[in-house]
């Protein structure tokens, strides 16, 4: 099975991959599937397209302190969904 990372920017944008690249923030890493389900089912939809995903409160906070807060209880909330083929990362 694939191993795969989901990470964020700033902006919260998530997406997924087999690396983190610079300047983004790994979010969750296990199998590629299993991280997909997860992910797509606890981020926010962007309003635009309703397609892209989100970390929730990020691009709705006022500064990056309170994206970062809001980043840090997502990783926090994913945690409470570890298990064979998913580990929220830093969690």
């Amino acid at each position: 099975m694939a191993k795969t990372i989901a990470y964020c920017f700033a902006s919260g944008h998530i997406q997924f991959g087999s690396s983190v690249p610079e300047g983004a923030i790994g979010i969750a890493r296990g199998e590629d599937q299993q991280v997909r389900d997860v992910i797509e089912v606890t981020a926010r939809l962007s309003v635009f397209d309703n397609a892209t995903l989100f970390v929730p409160g990020v691009p709705e906070a006022a500064s990056q302190r309170e994206g970062l807060v809001a980043l840090a209880r997502y990783i926090q909330s994913l945690g409470e969904r570890n298990g064979p083929g998913f580990r929220a990362m830093g969690a």
